[in-house]
């Protein structure tokens, strides 16, 4: 059962909470638009996990070599790939009829993101990059399907351009940490992914400005007539700004240490510093309501 828990990576899920983030910087949380978010939350979840097993079907030889991936069910062998096919084609039946009892486009939406994963995993993560920005639209599908739920205008521009830099910012940590762990090695693309190990001064570059950038949106966004008029002491808002900045040099510290997981969202939920200033920011929030 674990080996079944960990293929289907559910603790990936908390991506998905994305999808409450329009409602939520939107103080527009009511009881109605709660229980859609969270039948769309477990939709998306259901999505991703069943094409989580799709891409590691796909990726099963490339998996084999890598030396943390190679112990993924079904690269090891303890989840086979028969097996895996009927679990992936009922997790997306079941996510997608959900997502369809909320409304029309939100199964569309859904359906939508079916089709972006799967044109990822077939070609697009090949493409070292561009498969970071297609990746990181990926992540901005997941907010946009909250979306739904409240009047489009009520999202601040500023808050999605945030989320695009920063989850491009995750995504090049991950590629970049991927590239360390074979920086002996002679493979002409060791990771699958198109990346050499040429490109990790790139990589880090690219990791370190799209965090800055990021930083400084968030910092327009506090600023925003939109978030005064929203809360009552924005001040405390800097605060968050100041434990976002704090954050991002944990994870570039922690990735030239060594000591950061290959997967940033896993990392950001495990590490101590990381829950820290967590809890640090919505005290903060907190008090600017």
């Amino acid at each position: 059962m674990t080996d079944y828990l960990k293929a289907i990576r559910i603790h990936h899920w908390p991506k998905n909470m994305l999808v409450f983030l329009p409602v939520l910087t939107g103080h527009l949380v009511t009881s109605e638009n709660f229980s859609i978010l969270l039948v769309l939350f477990f939709s998306l979840s259901f999505v991703a996990s069943g094409m989580y097993l799709v891409n590691d079907l796909l990726d099963i030889q490339n998996d084999r070599k890598h030396p943390t991936k190679k112990l993924r069910a079904i690269a090891s062998g303890s989840l086979s790939p028969k097996t895996a096919k009927v679990i992936s084609l009922l997790l997306i039946t079941i996510g997608i009829l959900s997502a369809f009892s909320t409304s029309f486009y939100a199964g569309i939406l859904i359906f939508l993101y079916i089709v972006l994963v799967g044109a990822y995993s077939l070609y697009i993560k090949r493409i070292p990059f561009i498969e970071a920005v297609f990746l990181t639209l990926v992540y901005l599908l997941r907010i946009y399907i909250g979306v739904l739920v409240i009047d489009y205008l009520s999202m601040s521009r500023w808050m999605m351009i945030f989320s695009f830099f920063f989850f491009f910012f995750l995504i090049l940590v991950k590629r970049h940490t991927e590239l360390l762990l074979y920086v002996e090695s002679l493979e002409d693309d060791p990771t699958g992914r198109g990346y050499k190990i040429g490109n990790i001064n790139l990589t880090q570059l690219l990791t370190v400005v799209s965090a800055l950038i990021s930083l400084v949106v968030l910092g327009l966004y506090v600023s925003s007539p939109k978030v005064l008029a929203l809360y009552t002491s924005p001040t405390y808002l800097w605060a968050v700004v100041l434990s976002c900045f704090l954050w991002c040099v944990n994870v570039i510290v922690c990735v030239h240490k060594g000591t950061m997981h290959n997967d940033p969202i896993v990392f950001a939920f495990t590490n101590k510093i990381s829950v820290v200033l967590f809890f640090i920011s919505i005290i903060f929030i907190v008090l600017s309501l």
